[in-house]
């Protein structure tokens, strides 16, 4: 009796050690892939992924090369070539759906938080302000590469927050907002060089918009809770007028007469009378937080992101009543119209990491398309990490928008209608 129990106990530590052995040798790899419905084949066997969470699931990998293939219905299969060591932990993917409305063409990496991103009006570049880096980095739309970093003095640089970028092209001009220090940079754009800053007079300043003239350029003061008015040609601020909570996003009429504002701590949308430079309206909404307003200028259609709600507001400009509230998804940033206005493209940052929104949260978020003529979600695309900042070329021929999270812009080509 003894000798066979002596024999099972050997064989029970032969046992324990060769599982040992075969489990050392593998790593646990987090997956955050999007979809979540998915399945994955490791060098052509199943993954056996396993729930672990938050939409995560958690896979176990021998150390070395293999070929990964994610797959989940309507999507194009994603095929990954990685060399897993004890350093890999999570591994982010994202598949890509199987239509024709947005095509991806580049991933392209930037400066850290990447805020904004513009097309020049002649769409051969984009540009990037980094919120918290050290200025703004310049990308050619014909090789989708960085060109360049573009940097302001030290004593500004070394403060980061740039936060938006405009165009004035009639004025060889560049203009970007800087949170932390309250300033206004100006580049000029045939070179892209360094001209010279100026104060907004204001306390965070992040979103600017201008007449058609171009003779007066606002911004937007999140902390004074204030907007600067701004002779642009002498780049002095003329007059700042109170607004009744955190302004953010603003755009100009037609007419050079209006200015709306959105106001993010309560959701309202105020109209500051250009001429008279003083506030003449405040329209009300439901318990909201207004974040970015686009004009259709020949339709004189407003669409207004409002990121608690979850949803764009599509607003009459004549008359200032709402059209419709279009329900879309958690957290909306920013919204641009394709040039022929048929479409209205919305980033959605998805629900925030329950710490700080600083930290990557359990989703990654998507871009919407919005057919403005039926006012109903048409598409979406899945982008990574909070997608924020977006635009369009100014030919509609290509989408960018930025991962806030990730340091980088994802560039798809546009084929809708």
């Amino acid at each position: 009796m003894k000798f066979m129990n002596k024999i099972l106990i050997s064989a029970s530590l032969l046992f324990l050690i060769a599982t040992t052995d075969v489990f050392a040798s593998k790593i646990a790899i987090t997956l955050k892939v999007f979809p979540p419905e998915y399945d994955l084949k490791i060098d052509g066997k199943n993954g056996n992924c396993r729930p672990a969470g938050n939409f995560l699931k958690k896979v176990y990998i021998d150390t070395g090369k293999h070929s990964l293939v994610f797959s989940s219905k309507g999507y194009d299969d994603k095929n990954l070539n990685i060399d897993i060591s004890r350093k890999t932990g999570l591994l982010e993917v994202k598949l890509e759906k199987k239509f024709d409305d947005l095509k991806k063409v580049a991933v392209l990496k930037t400066g850290l938080h990447p805020k904004s991103v513009e097309f020049t009006p002649d769409g051969k570049y984009f540009a990037s302000a980094l919120l918290e880096d050290k200025g703004i980095d310049l990308f050619s739309t014909e090789t989708f590469k960085k060109i360049k970093r573009l940097t302001v003095p030290d004593k500004y640089s070394k403060r980061e927050g740039f936060v938006e970028i405009e165009y004035l092209p009639e004025k060889n001009e560049m203009w970007v907002s800087q949170m932390s220090t309250s300033m206004i940079h100006v580049f000029s754009m045939d070179k892209f060089e360094y001209k010279l800053s100026f104060s907004t007079k204001g306390v965070w300043t992040k979103i600017m918009a201008f007449t058609p003239d171009k003779k007066l350029g606002f911004a937007s003061n999140w902390e004074s809770k204030d907007v600067s008015i701004i002779d642009v040609d002498k780049h002095t601020v003329i007059k700042k007028v109170r607004v009744s909570g955190i302004p953010r996003g603003m755009v100009v009429t037609n007419d050079g007469k209006t200015l709306y504002v959105c106001i993010f701590g309560n959701g309202q949308i105020q109209k500051i009378d250009i001429p008279k430079m003083k506030l003449s309206k405040t329209i009300s909404f439901p318990k909201g937080a207004k974040r970015h307003v686009v004009l259709d200028r020949k339709k004189n259609i407003l669409y207004i992101t409002d990121m608690y709600r979850g949803s764009v507001y599509v607003m009459n400009a004549d008359n200032d009543k709402v059209i419709k509230e279009i329900k879309v998804d958690q957290k909306l940033n920013t919204g641009k119209l394709t040039p022929d206005g048929k479409y209205l493209m919305v980033s959605s940052r998805g629900p925030n990491n329950r710490e700080t929104y600083l930290k990557k949260g359990p989703k990654f978020g998507k871009v919407y398309i919005i057919d403005t003529q039926t006012l109903k979600i048409r598409s979406w695309i899945w982008g990574k990490n909070q997608p924020t900042g977006l635009d369009i070329s100014p030919e509609g021929k290509y989408l960018a928008f930025t991962n806030f999270l990730d340091n980088e812009i994802e560039v798809y080509r546009i084929n809708l209608d």
